[in-house]
């Protein structure tokens, strides 16, 4: 896996500088850092951060590069130059950008490269929340989380929320608060998704549960990480409309960001391998 990590030169954050470290020595990632100067800004805080990550991230032996100039523009720049499985920034500096990529929306027009946004990082990572949208015939999320799970030996609970509702498509279930038990025993598209999702999960020695709501998606998410102590969200690229683009101008993706106290992973569509 090849790895880039963001940094802002003005503020060192050390959230994403473990997480890098973290994934790296789970995955045997490569570890690429990018340090960013604005315009006007000291070329002198880029080098001292960049000191900065080379000692927290020693033993990883990461290639370190300090630019200066548009930090938007210098990401696109790098990612163009190199083929990156997953991206590293502090949601600080991803609510920073916001409004000027609501201006100027050009930082990334798609959904390939996932992007990992850090806060509160714990040094291991040993329960995943996955949340899914049971997207029928499509486990590549599952498949993503479950390989990154394994390589960093954590449990996984799947989650589904059904949005108000339940669903027509989901016709079979006469009422949402029957137990998962009974749910999954059903014949929905619904219900085999998840059968499906729990089968990878074993299949990789994965230890797993699977958990339904029925409410407004991010307060069911949220009222989870509340109710269990996880150490990672992940969530898909669908729930991006447009990748990475749409997620930083306010979707869903960056509301569950912003109201979750802990590192939220959106998989993108490239391999993580």
């Amino acid at each position: 896996m090849k790895i880039l990590i963001y940094m802002d030169s003005e503020k060192y954050h050390h959230s994403p500088v473990l997480m890098g470290k973290i994934i790296a020595k789970a995955t045997g990632g490569e570890i690429n850092v990018l340090v960013v100067v604005p315009k006007g800004g000291h070329l002198e805080n880029g080098e001292a951060a960049g000191e900065q990550v080379r000692l927290d991230l020693e033993g990883c032996f990461p290639k370190v590069f300090i630019k200066q100039g548009k930090a938007k523009e210098i990401i696109r720049e790098e990612l163009d130059r190199e083929t990156y499985q997953l991206v590293i920034a502090d949601t600080d500096r991803i609510n920073r950008l916001k409004k000027s990529i609501e201006v100027d929306p050009v930082l990334i027009k798609q959904s390939a490269i996932s992007l990992l946004l850090t806060q509160q990082t714990k040094p291991k990572i040993n329960k995943i929340l996955l949340c899914t949208a049971c997207k029928e015939d499509d486990y590549s999320l599952i498949i993503q989380a479950s390989g990154l799970a394994v390589d960093l030996g954590a449990a996984v609970t799947l989650l589904h929320v059904f949005p108000g509702a339940v669903p027509s498509m989901y016709t079979g279930l006469e009422q949402i608060e029957e137990t998962v038990d009974e749910m999954l025993q059903t014949d929905t598209p619904f219900a085999q998704y998840l059968r499906r999702g729990v089968e990878i999960l074993n299949e990789n020695n994965i230890e797993s549960k699977v958990k339904i709501r029925r409410g407004i998606p991010i307060e069911e998410i949220v009222r989870e990480t509340q109710v269990e102590n996880y150490d990672l969200g992940i969530i898909g690229s669908s729930m991006v409309d447009q990748g990475w683009m749409e997620m930083l101008l306010g979707n869903l993706a960056v509301r569950i960001i912003n109201r979750l106290e802990l590192p939220v992973l959106v998989i993108g569509t490239r391999s993580l391998a």
